[in-house]
């Protein structure tokens, strides 16, 4: 996907994206957090980068222990929600970036060796060995990488997807990383575990979801069809769908 429909993806799902303090997903958050804590990891009164941090489903809880945390992300709608959210909570020890990672320049932002964690959770930002070598130089000792595992089911999602052509798969994440990492010498521990997400919304607020979803994959969604479909899935005027997914949970120390 191009950068332009990149964009417009990310801030189209801002809208109903989590939040990072609402009911179903700030214990998910919390529980992965312990488990990096759990790692050797030290957040307290540290410097933090997250690359690809949305709303701020980790930027924010992570930002009430830490020094600060400075986050980055391509949407500007994704960057807004969490603004809001960091207000909201009387969080003020964050930084937003907005740009893609592969395009920023570290050393003019002032990010090389400057943080003490850099971590990654479930995003796109992070896919080549040039990706992680830069995450690297940025960080002083720890790195944490949460990726796509080897699941991912949702009956909704795959129905709209065989419609189209396209097989619900998931996109390449901790496997890949943990690979190029070995690759590059380096020993990252490695922790596979399950997690799921809600999705409730209109049967309109579906049909933008599910159709701008196909077109990122690089095909021109047939929103008739999807109809259909979600008619079917369609109770009292509501759509709801369940996404089940693994995933991987890596954790590594700078060399040297």
């Amino acid at each position: 996907m191009d950068r332009v429909k990149t964009k417009y993806f990310w801030n189209m799902k801002a809208k109903r994206y989590p939040k990072p303090f609402s009911e179903k997903v700030h214990p998910k958050v919390m529980n992965l957090i312990e488990r990096i804590k759990k790692a050797g990891v030290d957040v307290k009164n540290r410097k933090l980068l997250e690359i690809g941090c949305g709303t701020g489903l980790y930027t924010l809880p992570m930002a009430q222990e830490a020094s600060y945390v400075y986050g980055v992300d391509c949407s500007e709608e994704m960057a807004r929600v969490l603004l809001k959210e960091a207000e909201n909570h009387g969080i003020k020890n964050i930084h937003i970036q907005i740009g893609f990672w592969d395009e920023m320049d570290i050393d003019a932002l002032g990010f090389r060796k400057h943080f003490d964690l850099v971590f990654s959770v479930m995003t796109s930002a992070i896919k080549t060995q040039e990706d992680l070598l830069k995450m690297e130089a940025c960080s002083k000792r720890w790195l944490c990488y949460v990726g796509w595992g080897r699941k991912r089911r949702n009956s909704l999602i795959e129905e709209v997807f065989k419609l189209h052509g396209l097989e619900l798969q998931p996109p390449p994440g901790a496997l890949r990383v943990y690979q190029i990492l070995k690759g590059l010498g380096r020993h990252p521990s490695l922790e596979f575990f399950e997690d799921a997400w809600d999705w409730e919304g209109s049967i309109e607020e579906a049909l933008e979801d599910l159709s701008g979803f196909v077109e990122m994959h690089g095909i021109l969604s047939e929103k008739e069809k999807i109809l259909e479909v979600l008619h079917r899935y369609e109770t009292g005027g509501r759509i709801k769908h369940t996404t089940s997914v693994e995933e991987g949970l890596m954790i590594w120390e700078v060399e040297g």
